[in-house]
Formats: C-alpha cells, sequence, structure tokens
C-alpha cells in the first residue's frame, strides 16, 4: 500500500516523503480514506506523529480539491493546549510545502494584533485552543459560520477543562460539516460527546484495530 493508493495528490506525498513518511501507516490506511469520503469518526489513539498525520494529509487533500474564492476560515482544530497548537501548526506547514494553502494559530500569550491582522485575510485552516476563540467571538473577530470540518484533538482533555466551554463554541460552528475526534481513551463521556456533536452515525476506531507508531 502506497499514498498514491490512498488517491493522495503528488504535493502532500512528495513534503510526506520529505517529512520521512514515505508509505502509510496502518493508521493512515484506515482513516485517510475515511476522512476523504467525508465521514465523522472518533479515533482512539495516544498522541504522536502518526495521529496528527492521519488528518493532516486528507485534511489538506481536501481544502486543495476544493478550494472556492473564499474569505472565511473553512477548517477548524480544537486542541487544549498552546504547545499542541504549536505541534500541529509545525505539522501542517511540513505538509503545505508544495500546497498554496493559509494556515493561523491562536492560543493564550500571543498579542490580538499579530492574530488579527492574520484573521482579516484569506484562512483555509484554524488552529486553536477553545478559550482564545471564544475571546476573538466574542469581540467579533472572527467568523465560524462557514466551518466545513471541525477537529477536535484530545478531546478527553478538553472536556475535563470546560465542557461547557466547548459545548459552547460548537455551538457556533454550522450544523452541516464533518467532525473528526481525536481521544487517547474512549469513555463514555467522550462518546457520548462525539454522538451529540454528529449529524451522521459516527465512525468509532480504536488503537486495538492498527499498529499504533508514536
Amino acid at each position: 500500500m502506497s499514498f498514491k493508493n490512498l488517491n493522495l495528490i503528488n504535493p502532500i506525498i512528495r513534503a510526506a516523503t520529505e517529512a520521512g513518511c514515505p508509505m502509510p501507516t496502518d493508521l493512515q490506511i484506515k482513516m485517510i480514506p475515511q476522512i476523504l469520503n467525508g465521514k465523522d469518526i472518533l479515533c482512539q489513539i495516544s498522541r504522536g506523529t502518526e495521529r496528527m498525520t492521519s488528518f493532516t494529509m486528507p485534511v489538506l487533500q481536501m481544502l486543495k480539491k476544493n478550494n472556492p474564492d473564499h474569505n472565511d476560515t473553512r477548517v477548524l482544530v480544537l486542541t487544549p493546549t498552546k504547545e499542541t497548537a504549536l505541534q500541529i501548526e509545525d505539522h501542517f506547514k511540513m505538509y503545505t510545502k508544495y500546497l498554496p494553502l493559509s494556515q493561523l494559530s491562536v492560543y493564550e500569550g500571543i498579542s490580538n494584533g499579530t492574530q488579527l491582522s492574520s484573521l482579516r485575510r484569506r484562512l483555509d485552516l484554524l488552529i486553536a485552543t477553545p478559550e482564545k476563540l471564544l475571546e476573538l467571538d466574542d469581540q467579533r473577530h472572527i467568523t465560524l459560520s462557514k466551518i466545513e470540518v471541525l477537529i477536535i484533538d484530545d478531546v478527553e482533555i478538553l472536556l475535563e477543562k470546560d465542557t461547557d466551554e466547548l459545548k459552547r463554541l460548537i455551538g457556533k460552528l454550522p450544523m452541516k460539516r464533518q467532525n473528526i475526534l481525536y481521544s487517547s481513551v474512549i469513555s463514555k463521556e467522550v462518546s457520548s460527546f462525539a454522538e451529540n456533536i454528529s449529524n451522521d452515525k459516527i465512525e468509532i476506531m480504536k488503537a486495538t484495530e492498527y499498529s499504533a507508531v508514536s
């Protein structure tokens, strides 16, 4: 199995090869086609490079394939901390090396001025902590009404931190969207939350179904 067999485009495959990932892992083989087919997914796997790559590549493919003129944010990645936001940002940068797609990270500790100037421009991908994103939304600096794909990383941590905050933020998103959730554990709370935000039957993938590589 190769990335070409997964119908990924050459700019993404080239970037993956240069990043030291010439062949897909078991997780990527399972996740990439599901995401490209627009499925809502809850995936159980520990944090790591393979986890990030399993959504990075197919999401970039969808952004490139469906690339209309717009001034709205199209993909939102929610993550609990500045540290994980920066990791995901770096990962997307590696894979957008040969793609003209725009991205921005917003999190606590960075000046609004820097973030606001970027928010006024065309934005394909936004990586954010919920608290900072709600602050920007409350101040009417951002519009979340055109989000096409919602990715929630470490959903179990975000639910522990502030379930109401997370639900309030999701309530600002359009009903019609794709939901991709990652969690180290699939508790009853995580499973229920995933089902409640999904408009369709959510696919659940567990770590026992593939060989996880950190």
